[in-house]
């Protein structure tokens, strides 16, 4: 209960109001919760909050997809480019790891209901910061829809480039508490990022 007194008392909750800084930095990001997220999520970074999840729901687009990410790209795309360039601008992106992605991969072909579905083979997402090598793309899906891919990176694989990223040991080992050991990553860093 004192840790989280402590919290609620803390300096750092200043970092969630965003109407502190000034309009044009709020329009950058964009009035959306998504732009307020980014923006917040820029400010607990320096105040000294090591990892932040900022979330934008509405992709599972089974019918209407064009529609469906054109309107969330509108969102999407000024907050995620603007908090990258605020990171860099800070000087806190050499330090930070931003990660963009979804929980699932799309089909690379449009369905009858012009939409886009469940898609396990592969998915995309974006990565920036602390040294990960900027402009590179990774894999390629098959535009004609075959479930194989070039170049082919398994999830585990983008963890442990995320970890060497931060400078965390991505081959140790922990123990937890009732003995069982349990690795920290099985993949291997992605060579063309770091």
């Amino acid at each position: 209960m004192e840790r989280a007194k402590r919290m609620m008392s803390s300096d750092q909750l200043k970092a969630f109001n965003v109407s502190l800084e000034p309009d044009a930095v709020r329009k950058e990001y964009g009035n959306t919760p998504f732009g307020r997220g980014c923006l917040a999520a820029r400010r607990l970074l320096e105040a000294g909050v090591r990892c932040v999840e900022v979330t934008l729901g509405g992709w599972d687009s089974h019918a209407n997809n064009h529609e469906i990410t054109t309107r969330l790209k509108q969102t999407l795309d000024p907050a995620f480019a603007t908090l990258v360039r605020d990171l860099r601008a800070r000087d806190l992106l050499k330090d930070t790891v931003v990660v963009c992605l979804g929980e699932f991969g799309r089909t690379p072909l449009v369905n009858p209901l012009g939409g886009r579905d469940h898609w396990p083979h592969n998915f995309a997402a974006a990565i920036a910061g602390s040294g990960i090598r900027g402009g590179v793309a990774v894999g390629e899906s098959d535009p004609a829809g075959g479930k194989t891919s070039k170049d082919t990176q398994a999830v585990a694989n983008l963890h442990a480039t995320i970890l060497k990223a931060l400078g965390i040991d991505h081959e140790k080992t922990l123990r937890g508490p009732l003995g069982r050991t349990i690795p920290r990553s099985e993949g291997t860093p992605i060579a063309a990022l770091v």
